[in-house]
């Protein structure tokens, strides 16, 4: 056999190989509240109902990013989308602001307020 078909060869087995020491989700790594209304019993049934849909979601898709973290992360976007799917809490990215800031701009006295 030559060299240039046992490369090729290689090439193909390797992702495998690799694939194969990754290890799968246990679970979320992300935090989900129960929904304005649900029951803990109900947030139970959703979640373990999406955690199949996030495991049947990376075996669907091969996970494209194949490493633990990458898993992971596409796992938990899975579950969250989920939960967030069935009426529950999940976290949003975004600034929160306690107060106004110290630089914000005052308008002058006696303005009248915007119209829409």
């Amino acid at each position: 056999m030559n060299t240039k078909a046992l490369m090729g060869r290689a090439g193909l087995l390797a992702p495998l190989l690799l694939a194969a020491c990754t290890a799968m989700p246990e679970g979320p790594s992300a935090t989900a509240l129960p929904g304005t209304g649900k029951s803990p019993e109900q947030f139970r049934v959703d979640d373990g109902s999406c955690r199949g849909y996030a495991q049947a979601q990376l075996a669907g898709t091969g996970a494209a990013d194949s490493s633990s973290h990458g898993m992971q992360r596409s796992y938990d976007d899975s579950y969250q989308k989920c939960m967030y799917a069935s009426g529950h809490k999940v976290p949003a990215a975004g600034w929160m602001l306690g107060s106004v800031p110290a630089n914000a701009a005052t308008p002058p006295p006696d303005t009248p307020p915007p119209r829409y």
